[in-house]
């Protein structure tokens, strides 16, 4: 049923649906506009009828004619005038004048009166002298206004009968109807001038999309999407003024940009006009640095007849790569530091091997005592001052490092530090103590009393490292640029350290500071703890 809904559903012209379509709706609001009028009219026309029954038969009641006509019965002629005027101003259906519960003087339409018959509604009016409203019939469609009719005779006053004035409610509608005629022929209209519009626009419709249908267009258009969609490289393809066209997910991701770009200005979208893509000198295979990525972008401009008339920008991401480089960097680095920790104890190894071959037990053991002290010393330290474990693992291994180069490297006795956060990972920490640490001993290691000296602490609200040397310096001319990428006074292939440290700590939304003179160089990393 469902498949033969949709051979149906697609085997329909557009045309004949929004024809259909229109055409219904119209005739959903004719009729709902014109149903809610015949209501509420109806109810305002049974309101006024029920109120007129009322008011009507209670005005009888207290007329002396109409009270007189029970004692003399020669005013019968003048009564049945009277009933015969009322129900001309009043378009009641009928008047009924009761003497007890005995019908009296009827005035009117026949089978109306023959409603109230049986059962005429009077016993309220007779025992309490009330006037009201009665709805009679199958359908309530009998209104009846009641009022009792008090005679005067002298001494006293009594109810001796009542006034009925009945109103037909299907007369009621019928006028209702009537009423209604003009709207009925206006809908009418609306609605022919509803289908011969609904036709010219479709005809309109089926013009600007070449004759194609709906589900044509729906295909050409996923066919194309899915393929610019599936391009892993973003790309971006704007007019002649710079407008986005296009932009496919891949490119939406790179750029962190939501919702629908078509139409904006490239600089808009973006949100930087000082990217090197956007520049008139720009070659393409550019590298340039989005966030925490590193973005190769290519242009290619849309030429029509020797005319610029658009630009294809694509993307390619370069993170992982560089990701992958550097990992591989903190790894060479962890194993240089294991490799210096093995050196140094091997080293120490043959010192006792020799002292032992020498016979020199006791001094062998001595030397493993000072060097166990040494070691307990300083690991003692370490752990007391600093309570995480990543960053002791860290200074131990740069500590082997820099004995093996015969660098002092030390750890200020004021450090202290109970655990990282997690947002600082280790991989981040690696490359942020690695590469200050190494260039420290790097700077101190080829003079005399080479010492290089580690503060850490986590009072405030940011975790500080601070990492010292007594070395020469940095010339005051490359501290200006010396986080840039490249840039080292070490010679070619260098450079990198400390930008990928800047790189980092900008992750962490952490600073990083320098202050360099003849004497030693400081470098102070500010991260917060909540992020």
């Amino acid at each position: 049923m469902k498949k033969l809904f949709e051979q149906i559903q697609s085997s329909v012209s557009i045309q004949l649906k929004i024809l259909g379509l229109v055409t219904a709706l119209i005739l959903f609001i004719v009729v709902t506009i014109t149903g809610i009028f015949i209501f509420f009219e109806y109810r305002e026309d049974i309101k006024a009828a029920e109120k007129m029954a009322y008011q009507t038969a209670r005005a009888l009641s207290y007329m002396p004619t109409v009270q007189e006509s029970l004692q003399d019965k020669e005013d019968i002629p003048e009564l049945r005038n009277i009933m015969d005027n009322l129900l001309r101003d009043t378009n009641a259906s009928a008047v009924v004048m009761t003497e007890g519960e005995r019908f009296f003087v009827t005035a009117g339409d026949e089978e109306m009166i023959l409603k109230v018959f049986d059962h005429p509604p009077i016993d309220k009016a007779i025992i309490f002298g009330s006037s009201y409203i009665e709805r009679l019939g199958t359908n309530k469609m009998t209104l009846v206004g009641v009022s009792p009719l008090l005679v005067d005779y002298g001494d006293y006053k009594k109810i001796d009968g009542t006034i009925m004035v009945i109103y037909d409610g299907r007369l009621i509608i019928k006028s209702v109807i009537r009423e209604s005629i003009p709207i009925l022929t206006v809908s009418s209209i609306a609605l022919i001038v509803g289908l011969l519009g609904s036709f010219l626009l479709a005809r309109d419709i089926k013009k600007d999309t070449l004759g194609l249908e709906p589900r044509e267009i729906a295909f050409l258009y996923q066919e194309r999407k899915t393929v610019f969609s599936a391009l892993t490289d973003g790309m971006i393809v704007t007019d002649e003024e710079r407008r986005v066209r296009m932009m496919n997910p891949a490119a939406k991701r790179l750029f962190r940009v939501t919702g629908t770009v078509r139409g904006k200005l490239i600089t808009e979208v973006i949100g930087d006009s000082d990217f090197p893509f956007l520049k008139e000198g720009f070659q393409g295979d550019e590298e340039f640095e989005l966030g925490d990525l590193t973005i190769i972008a290519s242009r290619q401009h849309i030429r029509t007849e020797g005319r610029i008339t658009g630009t294809i920008l694509t993307f390619r991401d370069k993170t992982d790569l560089r990701k992958m480089s550097a990992s591989l960097s903190e790894t060479r680095r962890v194993t240089e530091d294991l490799r210096a920790q093995t050196h140094e104890y091997k080293n120490k190894l043959y010192v006792i091997l020799g002292l032992i071959q020498l016979n020199k037990n006791e001094q062998a053991i001595s030397f493993i005592r000072d060097e166990t002290q040494s070691q307990e010393n300083y690991v003692r330290l370490v752990s007391s001052s600093i309570r995480d474990e990543k960053l002791q693992a860290i200074i131990l291994g740069k500590l082997a490092k820099a004995s093996e180069q015969h660098v002092s490297f030390k750890i200020d006795p004021g450090s202290s530090l109970a655990s990282l956060p997690d947002s600082i990972d280790l991989n981040g920490l690696v490359t942020i103590l690695g590469n200050l640490i190494d260039n420290a001993v790097e700077a101190v290691r080829k003079q005399k009393n080479g010492e290089v000296v580690l503060f850490v602490s986590d009072m405030g609200t940011d975790i500080l490292f601070e990492v010292s040397d007594n070395g020469p310096g940095i010339p005051e001319k490359s501290i200006v640029r010396i986080f840039e990428r490249g840039i080292s006074g070490k010679g070619p292939g260098r450079g990198y350290g400390l930008a990928n440290v800047k790189k980092e700590v900008g992750l962490l939304g952490g600073e990083i500071e320098v202050q360099s003179n003849p004497e030693g160089t400081t470098f102070s990393v500010f991260l917060p703890k909540n992020r």
